[in-house]
Parts: structure tokens; sequence; C-alpha cells
């Protein structure tokens, strides 16, 4: 089946494309159709297993996941309080969920969908096209059979199929969308003022015992990371091609190859002089406009100035000006019958009058060059680069299976791969699992680096692709386990932070205090002015709102205005820490008449979205009550 798909292929493949089958497989189970151990699951999910190894691979990624985009700032020790590992082991509990309904309930795929579906990946495209090879080393490069994962891409549409059966039931009427319409496009009269979360922090002292304390409690937080140096080999398309010097015979070669790409285009350049006459005028009023353009091309014929003229009879204003220059005149910018006579002159010549729907011209093609190929010297710069870019392709296509083979067979250096490849063995200066610089600016790099069998093995890495154009393989020569930053060192930061928290308490605890006597907005301006604070308007629609003040936005949006008119006070923390204090002083809602048609179905699309995807989650909830589901809690 689908054998068309899997045809011979061999050679590497980009990350880019390993990672997103992996992640497939992750959460559709792959561990299911390959052969695993003995290990305790870490649930049964209506006495199916879900395995540890499965568990522990989604949750190193997601792990990886929030490191890597949060970078050096990232605390691990926040997984434990976000509950990584349950919302891991939940999802994938709710993936068996599906995969055990969709079965019970009999859908299938044909092999011709699935096809389809494969094919139309762009993941396994090449210029918007299937590419069977492409394919076929993705699958072959994370030791997976075609099979298996057809099987799982077989799962996970089936899967989508009864998403989309649920999703697409929802519908709206036409009251909600008017409802939605009038709330999204209401307006409130909103004046708030910003409580810094430094305010305080000089009426507060920290003692170094305080800081200690600190430190010693949170210790975790205040951890250099463990870091590394690799030695590697990177075999880079883009230095070759940069040092490649292609002889002259490889540059007449390509020449001689792309010289059908070198063709100029002929030019042809016009000036004219335009007499207008409507198309619905009548015949003897054509005649006399005629007649007109020709006593004019009888002076340029007797040696009249043709630009002169132009600028005194043409009535095209755009071109009259400049003698009735119209640049470059290419097929498809004029009317035919212009273009017709602009292409059958010779450089020089003056013809007309050429009747159009505008009236009648007087044409002169004032320049006209040939179509021709370019000759070596003059596209030689360009014929140089393709010429050093075919080298470095051949060159580099040469080396990639060497490289691969030798830093595979040889893991324990990575000399022999050096020496067969002439490629140096280069030197990283210390990098982080988070970040780096040079090689190990690349996050597969740090990834590779500090893989098990790198760290802890001491072996060559697998080969990293980085993109189509390069390829690196590395190995350690100096690590680092992660240690405690010293007290002395993060002291200072540990008072700053104490101390800014305390600023934070005293304005939440404050906060109220300054807004209990108002009752109008004179007090309001009085309130600001005694606490020198600034008055600020928020945007009157909520979508205009700036996102750093989403938490008061969230607020004062959620507020009734109180019926006698008088303003709503009240305050929100913010999440930087600043406290926001607001007087919501009116809200007026938008009418209720029907939206225009295109205002309809953006509303229509959002609000079948939003309860597409309620029940959807409806139904898993109700997947989830009914199962029965075994944790085990020590897998965790």
């Amino acid at each position: 089946m689908l054998t068309a798909i899997r045809e011979g292929s061999k050679g590497w493949l980009s990350g880019v494309i390993i990672g997103a089958i992996v992640l497939t497989f992750a959460l559709f189970g792959i561990s299911s159709y390959l052969e695993g151990g003995a290990e305790t699951p870490v649930a049964v999910v209506n006495g199916e297993e879900i395995d540890t190894y499965l568990f522990q691979n989604q949750l190193a990624q997601q792990r990886q996941s929030m490191i890597s985009r949060f970078g050096g700032s990232f605390d691990p020790a926040v997984f434990e309080s976000l509950g990584l590992n349950n919302q891991v082991l939940e999802s994938l509990i709710e993936t068996r969920l599906l995969d055990q309904f969709t079965r019970a309930e009999n859908y299938r795929l044909s092999d011709r969908q699935l096809s389809a579906a494969i094919q139309s990946n762009p993941l396994f495209q090449r210029d918007n096209r299937f590419d069977p090879e492409l394919y076929q080393r993705a699958v072959a490069a994370n030791g997976l059979s075609p099979q298996a994962f057809e099987a799982t891409e077989r799962r996970s549409n089936i899967v989508q199929q009864l998403q989309l059966a649920i999703v697409e039931t929802a519908f709206t009427v036409d009251t909600e969308i008017s409802q939605l319409a009038s709330l999204q496009n209401q307006t409130r009269d909103v004046r708030y003022s910003l409580l810094p979360a430094d305010k305080f922090v000089d009426e507060f002292e920290v003692s170094d015992e305080e800081a200690k304390q600190y430190y010693d409690e949170n210790i975790d937080s205040f951890q250099n990371p463990a870091r590394m140096k690799v030695e590697y080999i990177d075999l880079n398309l883009e230095k070759m091609r940069e040092e490649i010097e292609p002889s002259e015979d490889d540059i007449n070669q390509t020449y001689e190859r792309l010289k059908g790409q070198m063709r100029q285009p002929s030019v042809r350049k016009a000036s004219h002089i335009l007499f207008t006459v409507a198309t619905d005028a009548d015949d003897a009023t054509k005649q006399a406009v005629r007649e007109k353009a020709e006593g004019i091309l009888a002076e340029v014929n007797g040696g009249a100035d043709f630009g002169e003229l132009a600028k005194e009879h043409s009535e095209d204003t755009g071109s009259s000006i400049n003698g009735g220059d119209l640049g470059i005149v290419a097929r498809g910018q004029m009317v035919p019958a212009f273009e017709d006579a602009v292409y059958s002159m010779s450089e020089g010549d003056v013809t007309g009058p050429v009747q159009t729907e505008f009236g009648f011209h007087l044409i002169k093609l004032t320049e006209l060059t040939e179509e021709r190929v370019q000759t070596l010297e003059e596209a030689r710069e360009e014929v140089t680069k393709e010429a050093s870019q075919a080298l470095a392709e051949a060159a580099f296509s040469d080396l990639v299976d060497p490289l691969e083979t030798l830093v595979f067979e040889q893991d324990d250096s990575l000399v022999a791969a050096s020496d067969e490849t002439g490629l140096p063995i280069e030197t990283s200066d210390w990098f982080t699992l988070s970040a780096g610089e040079g090689v190990a600016s690349e996050d597969a790099v740090r990834r590779a680096a500090f893989s098990e069998d790198v760290k802890d093995d001491g072996l060559n890495s697998p080969i990293i692709e980085l993109g189509f154009e390069r390829i690196v393989a590395l190995r350690k020569t100096d690590f680092e386990e992660a240690n405690a930053k010293p007290f002395e060192e993060v002291k200072q930061s540990i008072v700053d932070l104490l101390k800014l928290n305390q600023s934070k308490e005293k304005l939440v605890s404050v906060a109220p205090g300054m807004l209990e006597k108002l009752t109008h907005l004179t007090s309001w301006d009085v309130m600001l002015a005694e606490n020198e604070l600034a008055n600020e308007t928020l945007a009157a629609q909520k979508a205009l709102a700036a996102p750093e003040l989403s938490e008061l936005t969230e607020r004062v949006f959620s507020l009734k205005a109180n019926e006698d008119g008088s303003p709503v006070f009240g305050h929100v923390a913010l999440a930087n820490g600043d406290v926001g204090l607001y007087a919501l002083n009116s809200v007026t809602l938008a009418s209720t008449d029907s939206p225009s048609e295109n205002t309809q179905t953006v509303l229509n699309r959002q609000l079948t979205t939003r309860d597409g995807a309620d029940m959807y989650r409806s139904f898993v909830g109700v997947l989830r009550s009914q199962a029965e589901v075994e944790i085990d809690q020590e897998q965790l």
C-alpha cells in the first residue's frame, strides 16, 4: 500500500521535518506499534496501557520547549508549580480515549484519503509538490517504517474527522450576532492611574540575615546552569561557496548552460502627440481632428521638432510637458493599435495618425534596442557565482555520506571523519542547554550536545542537520555540572527583590484607602493630586486597549455602570506588579441594529468557532468522566 510514496530514498533530512514527525508520534502513541519493554505503565485507560517511556518522552519535549522559549530566565522549579506532569498525562489519556471511541464507532479512512493527506503535507513537499524521497527519508531518519507512520497518520486523521463532525455542528442565530456586535462595539469612559510596583521600595530595609534566609530557602533559583564545550566538524555549504574559486573552464561551461536565461529583451521607447476625439463623435468631427493631426505630421516631416510640437499641441497632459515622452513601451501596456504601430517602426520613424479609443496619435520611436544575449564578460559576476554554487553543492554532496558514516562508525573520535573529509575540527566556547554563541547558537546543536549519548557516554553526536545547507557533528570536550551561585554574587538582587515584594504588598493595602472616600470625579482628581499620580484615559473600546493593561481592561469592561451616573471606583493588580486605580464613568452600548454583512460573517465565525470548541471539549470531558482510568502516581 502506498508503494509510490515509499520508493527508493536515501540521504539526510532537516531537523524541522524530523521534529514534526517525532511530535506526531508522541501525540498518537507510536509506542503501540513498536516493540517495548515490560515497564510499568504510567496509566491504564479502559484496560489499555500508556507506557512510561511515551509519557517521559512527551514530558521532556514540553520541558525543553519551555526552557527554549524563556531561555536562562526560566526557573525549572516552576515545572512542579505548573503541574506539567499532570497536564502531559491528561493529554495522553484524552488522546487514547479519542482513539478508543473512533475504533468503537468504526470510523475509517480509505487508502486514497490517507495517501492524499500525506501527499498534501507541506513537510513532504519540494516546490509545492509531493516528494517521495523526502517522505521516505523523513520516516527513516526517525527510525520508523512507512507502515508504522501511515498507521499513526491514519489514526490522527480519523480523530480529526470526529473533531470536525462535532465542531461543525455549531451554529448561531441573528440575535446572538447582534448582541455580540453591540457588546464588541460598546464604548466606556474610564480614567485610571498606575501605582508603580516600586513606589515604596525606599521605605524598606532588608538585613543580610533575611537575604541569606531567602537564598537558602530558594537555592534552586540561584543556579549556574550546566555548561559544556564541544569540538565539532562543520560541513557548511555557504563557507564552501565562499572559498571555492571556479576555473575559467568552469565559468565557460556554466555560461553555456545558462546562456538561454541571459537574453535581454528588446526595448522600445516612444513619444506621441495626442489629438483627442470622442468615440461617439460624428464622422465630420473625426475627420477634422484627423486633418489637424496630418497637418502637424507634415510639419514634423518638414523638419519641425517633434518634442516642441508635442508640448504645443498634444492633449495628453501627462506626457506633453515632457515633449510627448512615454518612456519604454512594452506589449500589454498600451491599446493594441498603438502597440502594433510602435512594434512595426524603426528607430527615429514617425507615423500616424493612428486611431485609438482616445483619439488620433502621431508616434515617434525614439529608441530601439534589439533582443540579444549577454556576453560572458557582461554576465561574468553572475556566472561566476553560479559556478561557485554548483561546485560547492557537488563537493558538499560528496562529503555528506563519508562524514555521516565515520562519525557513526568511529563514535569515540572525530579525527577519522576530519581526515577523510578534509574538514577541520573546531572548538566551541562554553554554552548551556538554553543559550550559546557561534555553532552553539543553534538550538539543535545544544540539544544534541546535552543528550545522554554525548554528555554522559562521551560519544559523537549523530549528524545534526541545520537546514539543507549545513551539517554538524560534535563531541564533548569539557563539562561543568549545574552549581549554586555564591550568596555574595546574588545578594543585591535578593535585597532588591524582597524590597520590591514589600512595596507590592503595601500597594495592595493602601490602594483601597485611596479610593474609599471617592464619590465623584472632582474627588478623583483631588486624590490623584494629593498622591502625585498621573491621570490617564483608557481606550474607549476593549480591543484598542494596550496589552500591558489587560488586567485593568478586563476588570472595567466586566463592570456595570452605576444607575445614578456616579463613577464606579476600584483597583486591580497588574501582572507586572503595578496597581491600577480606575474610575468607570459611563458605558455606551452600540446599536443593536443588524450589523453589515461583512461584520455578520466575521462575528458568526467567532461564535461558531468558540461554540464548536466548547462542544468538543465537553465531548472529551464526557469520555473522560465515563472512562476507567488508573494512574500510577509513582511514575509521575
